[in-house]
């Protein structure tokens, strides 16, 4: 198979900031995306929930433009503008006519480095996020997850939820999110990336024009991920449990972080995938079964979720572990094939989407400091053999996994299941 690499380049503008660009010939609208290397994992406990609450108050007002106006000036011109935030980065994208990149850089700029948190726009966005958090705490899948970050990285900042916790909301003021802006705003802190209709040196003049003026600043460090794993129960009478189920794998910038992507689409990601199969199609366990990998940049996790009838808990736990500890032993041809394609499709198709462009030129600055191009994430692809994916699958099995539930627990008993299947694995 043959990809032809979009015209990717990249410039360093004086104050460090990096900006990269990925031109596409008869495009007439532009992705721009603001990536600022921050996310929850980066904040102390006291103030968990700071980055998300941010993202929000970056819309809520600057020097230049009330909540109104910022949302106005890109959307009269048919331009959307979005934010959001994850455990290592906080993004802000936009999505334009490629005349108007002016525009929209000037209110990202904007938005970003020049917001002045009104004390009654915070107020009245503390109340709103309180109500994200009870939306989410209504939520199993969520209520779920948020109990597997906990217990894979137990004791720190990454297993802590993204939206943070109530208390926290509460106690989050106007100078805190003035010190996080000051602090991670910033030419070493931030990336900036396009995809679309565009030249290369014209953007990095408007670039230059709009985000030249931030501070240099200075690298975030980061205390290293530690997994933990167990398995925690959160009883909720509802109709299904909810399943999270995954163990550690690398991060992002080891070279075994694509073997475990495409670990994780053989597994469980189609329907005629091994999990689906066995799950669903054999048995009618679940709905749904999915497995992917969460890779962050010294991190990885490779995780199956589902959602289950409580009485049918336990099958659907055995059936799940018989699948993948099975694989470890053989895998179909087919399903290599099957798993190889499906992300040689997905990486064909980010290519002719600007906004997925723009965004996997932000994630691998952030990641490895530069952009992996399109032949290069081809040829590892195809590098990966059956001899890979089993040494990967093994070494994962190895590792104490992570098992959250969010339900009723019917007759199962997971610790007992994890033990027979993996050894011992005892809750926190």
């Amino acid at each position: 198979m043959l990809l032809t690499d979009p015209e990717i380049r990249t410039t360093t503008l004086p104050n460090g900031l990096r900006v990269a660009t990925a031109a596409m010939p008869g495009f007439r609208t532009v992705a721009i995306g603001a990536w600022l290397r921050v996310g929850s994992r980066d904040e102390p406990a006291p103030l968990n929930g700071l980055s998300h609450f941010y993202e929000h108050m970056a819309f809520k007002g600057t020097a230049l433009r009330d909540a109104r106006a910022i949302t106005l000036e890109i959307e009269r011109l048919g331009g959307s503008i979005n934010a959001y935030t994850a455990k290592d980065h906080t993004a802000c994208e936009t999505l334009m006519l490629s005349a108007h990149a002016d525009t929209a850089l000037a209110v990202m700029a904007d938005v970003l480095g020049r917001s002045v948190f009104p004390p009654d726009e915070i107020a009245r966005e503390r109340d709103v996020i309180l109500q994200e958090l009870g939306d989410a705490a209504d939520d199993p899948e969520s209520v779920a997850q948020d109990a597997f970050d906990a217990i894979a990285f137990p004791r720190q900042a990454l297993g802590r939820p993204i939206l943070g916790r109530p208390r926290n909301i509460r106690r989050i003021a106007r100078d805190d999110l003035l010190a996080h802006q000051a602090s991670h705003c910033t030419g070493a802190g931030m990336v900036l990336t396009a995809a679309g209709g565009l030249e290369h040196e014209a953007f990095v003049a408007l670039a230059e024009r709009h985000f030249g003026a931030l501070p240099a600043g200075e690298p975030l460090s980061r205390a290293a991920a530690r997994w933990g794993g167990g398995w925690r129960h959160l009883d909720d009478d509802t109709e299904q449990t909810s399943v999270v189920l995954g163990w550690p794998v690398p991060g992002r910038n080891h070279p075994d972080h694509a073997v475990c992507e495409l670990l994780a689409e053989l597994l469980g990601g189609g329907m005629s995938s091994p999990l689906f199969q066995s799950v669903r199609e054999q048995r009618g366990l679940a709905y749904q079964i999915d497995a992917w990998t969460d890779g962050l940049e010294d991190a990885g996790v490779l995780q199956v979720t589902a959602g289950v009838s409580p009485r049918r808990l336990g099958e659907l736990l055995q059936v799940t572990l018989d699948t993948i500890t099975g694989a470890a032993a053989r895998l179909d041809p087919d399903d290599i094939e099957r798993s190889r394609n499906q992300q040689a499709m997905r990486l064909s198709r980010s290519l002719e989407r600007p906004a997925s462009l723009a965004e996997w030129l932000g994630r691998d600055l952030l990641a490895h400091g530069r952009v992996v191009a399109p032949a290069e994430r081809l040829a590892q692809l195809e590098a990966i053999d059956e001899a890979a994916l089993r040494g990967a699958l093994a070494t994962m099995l190895e590792r104490r996994p992570a098992l959250a539930l969010a339900g009723r627990l019917g007759r199962a008993d997971p610790q007992a299941l994890l033990r027979a299947s993996l050894g011992r694995v005892s809750a926190p």
